[in-house]
């Protein structure tokens, strides 16, 4: 009914949801395990192979770090594909997906970042409202993470976190969909990249009756903010994207809260000025930039509150969006 597909680094982890699997699935699956360990796949390729290696109508993408907590999830994600109308599942994702460069989770300001695991981080961490401290160590602190605004057990979402998420394999061999590794390296923005090309054909959601456990945490680097750029430049025409009605009132700051994250993160990963300047221009092409980037970008990387020019920018992003 299910083939599972991992790109295995790990043989301890690969142990670990191997017998997770087995223990808590509770239908028919297959496991395609794709061998990375030399590192010459990248996650598009790796992910692709297992796509077409498979013989089940769903097919689910997982990580190899996780463990599984509900009983007969299987069950589950087959009962959720009886809907004809959902082409996508996962446990995490965003119901919106700014214009600016930015990733669906950097802000809430309308967008809800919609979530159920349980995850593990090797720092201690700034609490959000839907965390709940379960341990906390020198080296770990281990986190419950539920956030459902809808109060609903199936949320439409615009992207999916790739720790877990499962797709009908029709849209690979219909719809010809596809891990893009043409466009993309290494293994950053796989999970956004696909669950956009769902969305064009069905919807995408983030389900809530199947709980799972994370034991690693997410990273940047030069090629995650590499593929974020690449991401964006490749949707840009259907961007900003979103799966809830948005609040127009609210939504000029939302952009300009999200592009005022990325360059911080990027200003503090090395980018110069110039970078800067030329990442924001591509995106927004008439923005005040006459001067000089530090007008904007100084604020920006300072995390400074609203001024003078951020409120030209905000004006200037309500025109463009409106």
């Amino acid at each position: 009914m299910i083939s599972i597909v991992i790109c295995h680094r790990s043989e301890v982890y690969l142990q670990k949801i191997k017998e997770s699997i087995q223990k808590t699935i509770g239908i028919h699956y297959e496991l395609i395990v794709i061998d990375n360990t030399s590192n010459q796949y990248s996650i598009f390729e790796a992910y692709n192979e297992g796509a077409q290696k498979s013989t089940f109508p769903i097919l689910c993408f997982t990580h190899e770090d996780i463990v599984f907590h509900t009983e007969n999830w299987g069950e589950k994600v087959v009962a959720h594909f009886n809907d004809t109308s959902i082409g996508m599942i996962g446990v995490i994702g965003g119901n919106v997906l700014p214009k600016s460069p930015a990733p669906w989770w950097s802000n809430q300001l309308v967008n809800d970042h919609l979530i159920n695991n349980i995850q593990h981080w090797s720092r201690k961490v700034s609490y959000q409202s839907y965390q709940e401290k379960l341990s906390e160590s020198a080296d770990e602190t281990v986190t419950r993470q539920y956030n459902n605004p809808t109060k609903q057990n199936v949320v439409d979402a615009v992207v999916l976190d790739g720790l877990w998420f499962c797709i009908r394999k029709e849209l690979f061999t219909q719809q010809k969909i596809k891990f893009d590794s043409d466009t993309f390296k290494g293994f950053h923005s796989y999970d956004s990249d696909i669950s956009i090309q769902v969305k064009q054909h069905l919807r995408v959601c983030v389900v809530f009756d199947i709980l799972i456990e994370h034991f690693q945490q997410g990273t940047f680097n030069k090629t995650w903010f590499e593929n974020t750029l690449l991401l964006n430049r490749k949707w840009k025409s259907k961007l900003p994207i979103a799966a809830k009605e948005i609040d127009k009132s609210k939504y000029p700051l939302y952009e300009w809260e999200t592009l005022r994250t990325f360059i911080y993160w990027a200003a503090a990963a090395g980018y110069t000025e110039d970078e800067l300047r030329k990442i924001i221009l591509d995106v927004y092409p008439n923005l005040p930039l006459d001067k000089s980037v530090k007008s904007i970008s100084v604020e920006l990387i300072s995390r400074a509150k609203l001024g003078k020019n951020a409120s030209r920018v905000i004006t200037r992003l309500h025109r463009l969006i409106s």
